[in-house]
């Protein structure tokens, strides 16, 4: 069995369900429509549906390494991210 078109495409996206009282839901979503109505609430390992709007999120993101502009340390970012200074974690929440 082919694994699930939809787990490894670039346009699902998962949000926090708002209307889950515990608040740790998930809602996969797709800005372009599941390619089938079971989709959205399938638990299979994998399907045969092919999708028109499909762009492999495996491998596609190039990466650089930079560093913290407060601490030093290491930081994996985006490389076509090119706007100021980058902070880790930590120091961003210590920024003023």
């Amino acid at each position: 069995m082919s694994s699930c078109i939809c787990s490894t495409c670039k346009n699902l996206k998962s949000v926090a369900d708002e209307e889950d009282i515990e608040g740790n839901g998930i809602i996969e979503s797709c800005e372009f429509g599941f390619p089938s109505e079971d989709c959205e609430t399938c638990e299979l390992e994998g399907c045969e549906l092919t999708c028109d709007h499909y762009v492999s999120d495996i491998g596609s993101e190039d990466f650089m390494m930079t560093t913290c502009s407060r601490c030093g340390v290491s930081i994996k970012l985006m490389a076509n991210r090119q706007d100021g200074d980058v902070y880790c974690f930590d120091c961003y929440l210590k920024k003023q």
